[in-house]
């Protein structure tokens, strides 16, 4: 096994290219945010098992045994071998732009690493209104202004894409409470049920990280008489994005892989099982 691992102290070897030929086994030690960079070096069908060491600052969802703070690699190998896990192949996110060269020609690139959580389509500037134009599946295209477009796996609807769409206790409390003044509710709710019907909802936007779907969500488009923009959150098997923006970006799962997506290059976004990465989930 090869460990990358962000904890001072630690006796580690750092991924090259020849451990990616020979190593069977890969562990990351940190938290989510390593395990997604030792991910994006890895090929479809290899392992990678996550021990979250750095539970101050990371959740650690995609790290083994995080929610039950036993994480070191003595335990994850004693649960491994009892079969308290199950082995779990999560989809990932391939990406391919093309560029217009000349009249007629076009370039095309596949970028040689896949997205684990998520991607993120629009202006380098969050300040700047991100246009795009959208091909999602078989639906019509359709030109949005936004804060940018975010594209997620089952595995990502855990991260970015969950809090994007999650209302806090106060926006479910003013909801329900104009919910009930319109004559549509005459029932009061305690605090723990408004809780309640907060945390379905927002969790009724997970999916499991073995979905081949991808998750879709258009950030604050811009409603006006010249934009509607019509189709701003659902799932799709494949995504086009043409870029009409000033100095556009694509980032795959942070700020350590972007490429420029200025005007006129095209994205495509799909996923397929021989992308996947494999890993594992402890049974509770």
């Amino acid at each position: 096994a090869v460990v990358s691992t962000q904890s001072t102290g630690a006796l580690v070897d750092t991924i090259n290219k020849q451990h990616l030929e020979w190593a069977d086994v890969f562990i990351s030690a940190g938290g989510d945010g390593t395990f997604l960079n030792v991910a994006s070096q890895l090929e479809g069908g290899r392992m990678l098992i996550g021990l979250n060491t750095d539970p101050d600052r990371s959740v650690g969802h995609l790290c083994a045994r995080s929610r039950l703070g036993r994480s070191n690699l003595k335990y994850v190998i004693k649960q491994i071998a009892g079969g308290e896990c199950v082995f779990i192949k999560r989809s990932r996110i391939r990406v391919k732009m093309s560029y217009a060269c000349n009249i007629g020609e076009k370039t095309e690139i596949e970028i040689p690493k896949y997205a684990l959580n998520d991607v993120y389509v629009g202006e380098t500037s969050p300040t700047r209104l991100s246009y795009l134009e959208l091909q999602i599946d078989d639906l019509p295209a359709e030109k949005q202004k936004s804060s940018g477009f975010l594209i997620l796996t089952g595995s990502g609807s855990t991260a970015w894409g969950y809090h994007v769409n999650a209302l806090d206790y106060y926006r479910t409390k003013q909801f329900l409470k104009i919910l009930q003044d319109s004559g549509l509710t005459n029932k009061n709710l305690s605090s723990t049920e408004i809780t309640k019907i907060m945390n379905n909802f927002n969790d009724s936007f997970t999916f499991g990280p073995e979905d081949r779907r991808m998750k879709y969500i258009t950030r604050e488009a811009l409603q006006n008489s010249v934009f509607r923009a019509e189709n701003t959150q659902g799932y799709a098997k494949s995504i086009a994005v043409r870029s009409l923006c000033w100095n556009g970006k694509i980032v795959m799962d942070g700020i350590q892989r972007k490429f420029n997506f200025d005007d006129g290059v095209m994205a495509n976004f799909s996923t397929s099982d021989s992308d996947s990465l494999n890993s594992i989930q402890f049974v509770d």
